[in-house]
């Protein structure tokens, strides 16, 4: 508990059994005034018993206002009494968690299986991009040519709708299909490998530029016979072709070609 010297205002905190002991009497260290705690009045009377002798080390410091200090409780207001001799608790080390091992093992998994996976993409991702740009890395690496001994490095065709010219192009009323159109067309392959027969997409427009009807053609509806799958236009190679179809009118004043 904590008390007041009446005489010179030095505060104090002491346990109530030992003031239990003394009658409620109290010695001031300071101005060594006797008092009594409970009343808060010095004693000049005789006394009988020896008075709490308060030193320095029970000396009080500043005090705080109740809204900054924190509620202080005696043991002496405990519900229960505090054996003087109970150990102090310590951390079990069987129970306590080892955060390192646990994240070490942790990294130690990932960590080699990240680095794996950006391994391997890093390599397929170059590996197709050296495949992509294989006739650029020959000519200026010569030594990798045996290694085209075993792949296929160098294309023997390609893909370049871009690269098919027309030469020649028709749109005219068919001759034995009254109310149909004939679309005639010579077209040549300019890249500098063969490539596939490509799709040809079919635009009739109207004088604004509208599209009124579009029809993509696949190489065995504008070829006959029907040529085979695997049938390529070679370079330089030059194909003609010929498609009826419904007239749509007169509004129809133009027509575009587009290879896909």
């Amino acid at each position: 508990m904590q008390i007041r010297c009446p005489n010179c205002q030095t505060e104090y905190r002491i346990e109530t059994v030992a003031l239990a002991s003394a009658d409620g009497l109290a010695r001031c260290q300071r101005c060594d005034t006797v008092f009594d705690v409970a009343a808060g009045e010095p004693i000049d009377a005789p006394i009988t018993v020896e008075p709490l002798m308060l030193d320095q080390a029970s000396e009080a410091g500043p005090t705080r206002s109740n809204a900054q200090a924190p509620a202080v409780s005696d043991a002496d207001d405990l519900p229960f009494e505090v054996p003087d001799d109970l150990e102090p608790l310590e951390p079990s080390p069987e129970a306590a968690l080892d955060v390192s091992d646990a994240l070490g093992e942790k990294h130690s998994i990932r960590g080699p299986l990240y680095t794996t996976l950006a391994v391997l993409l890093a390599t397929g991702l170059g590996l197709q991009l050296a495949w992509q740009h294989r006739a650029e890395l020959l000519r200026q690496y010569p030594q990798l040519a045996p290694l085209c001994e075993r792949l296929p490095c160098v294309a023997d065709q390609v893909h370049a709708p871009d690269k098919l010219r027309v030469l020649q192009r028709d749109l005219r009323p068919a001759d034995n299909l009254p109310g149909s159109l004939n679309l005639s067309a010579r077209f040549r392959n300019e890249a500098e490998l063969a490539q596939p027969l490509p799709d040809i997409q079919l635009s009739l427009i109207d004088n604004d530029g509208k599209v009124l009807i579009r029809r993509r053609l696949q190489p065995g509806d504008y070829l006959y016979p029907p040529p085979p799958d695997d049938r390529v236009i070679a370079a330089g190679e030059v194909i003609t072709i010929s498609v009826d179809f419904k007239d749509p009118g007169y509004l129809a004043t133009g027509f575009i070609l587009d290879f896909l």
